[in-house]
């Protein structure tokens, strides 16, 4: 008898619990939280997108003034969105005129549909095709880029002119030495010719 009273007062605690623990992770689970951004956190965009969206796991609550927004801020802290909110089941998006090149940071807030406000920031950066095409023209044609006809020779280039300069010079003492020689053999030749003459008439 005492057992069963005891066995029952156990089951009813333990039910009680589960019971309680329920209901309190019913609410956390009900919670929505952000699905995706359009565009995308960390994107580099090139085309203006007229509008920013973010897109929640549930449909947020409406009707509520204040309640949802999405703020698009240009890198100079400039606003570019127009401060209106549309949903449209759980993606919520406004207009933005994204003129500004650089990184633009959305801030958002939200509420659940149980009534628990949620808000998160992220950021995109927006690159224009015909700038990035402009700085590509002007560093290709910059003057420190390009080579000049009067730019000063290399080392090498100096090295290898100096050389030729004075190849002449070489040459012309190889032929000054070999037309010396060629005196000095002729003479020696005359003596010796004249030597032996003398020699037979003696």
């Amino acid at each position: 008898m005492v057992f069963s009273l005891r066995r029952a007062r156990l089951t009813g605690a333990l039910t009680a619990t589960l019971a309680i623990a329920a209901l309190t992770a019913a609410p956390a689970q009900a919670h929505d939280a952000l699905a995706s951004t359009s565009p995308a956190d960390g994107q580099t965009i090139t085309t203006n997108p007229g509008e920013v969206s973010i897109t929640l796991t549930n449909p947020p609550t409406t009707g509520v003034p204040g309640a949802n927004v999405l703020t698009v801020t240009a890198p100079d802290g400039h606003v570019v969105s127009s401060g209106d909110v549309t949903v449209n089941g759980s993606t919520l998006s406004t207009e933005a005129d994204i003129d500004h090149d650089g990184e633009h940071t959305v801030q958002w807030r939200a509420v659940s549909a149980d009534g628990h406000p949620i808000e998160g920031t992220f950021s995109f950066t927006y690159a224009p095709e015909g700038e990035a095409t402009q700085t590509a023209s002007a560093a290709a044609t910059s003057p420190a880029a390009a080579a000049t006809p009067s730019s000063p020779a290399s080392p090498t280039e100096a090295a290898a002119t100096t050389e030729n300069k004075s190849e002449p010079a070489n040459n012309t003492g190889l032929l000054t030495a070999a037309g010396i020689i060629i005196v000095v053999l002729a003479i020696a030749v005359a003596y010796l010719l004249r030597r032996r003459a003398t020699d037979k008439q003696a």
